[in-house]
């Protein structure tokens, strides 16, 4: 897992920033897929579809693909997360792909550690989680494979917690059982 601050410069936050605002939201996400024999215990929360959006998934993409240092990254799918008080995710992976990998991006203007909403890791010990706490244009990258999840943001937080996720694989395909 790698972090990342001020991944994009001010321009191109404001940008993001502008788009996410948009009235693009749907309810009804959730962190696991209905096929899951866990689908039922997943809660939903709000998403925005950003896979028509070249901005995104162009512009945005190759940016990333600089800062991570790996120009090979293929695109699956990107979208924005929206979490509010009394959300809560479940612990998933991205992928089941030995090359899947996940850029995480905290797309708010303002953040306070007391906001809570941070996204939590599973180390590999299985048993205890490593907490990234949210900044404004800052990135996580990480391999698709891991579980995480977006932990609740308090009830003082009176906003959209919104995080933009680029579901990203390199140049093996390799599924891992």
């Amino acid at each position: 897992m790698e972090i990342y601050h001020n991944v994009f410069d001010e321009y191109d936050f404001v940008q993001i920033l502008k788009e996410v605002a948009e009235p693009k939201w749907r309810y009804g996400h959730g962190s696991y897929d209905p096929d899951d024999p866990n689908y039922d215990k997943a809660f939903p929360f709000w998403v925005m579809e950003l896979d028509d959006n070249r901005f995104f998934t162009d512009y945005l993409l190759n940016i990333i693909r600089e800062v991570v240092d790996e120009p090979e990254l293929e695109l699956e799918h990107v979208y924005a997360n929206g979490h509010v008080y009394g959300d809560k995710a479940m612990p998933h992976v991205d992928s089941n792909y030995d090359d899947g990998r996940t850029f995480l991006l905290y797309a708010n203007r303002h953040w306070n550690a007391l906001d809570g909403g941070e996204t939590a890791f599973l180390n590999k010990d299985g048993e205890t989680w490593t907490h990234v706490t949210p900044s404004p244009n800052k990135a996580v990258f990480f391999k698709g494979d891991r579980y995480h999840y977006a932990r609740e943001v308090s009830r003082t937080f009176r906003s959209l917690r919104v995080t933009i996720a680029w579901k990203l694989n390199g140049a093996t395909r390799k599924l891992h059982y």
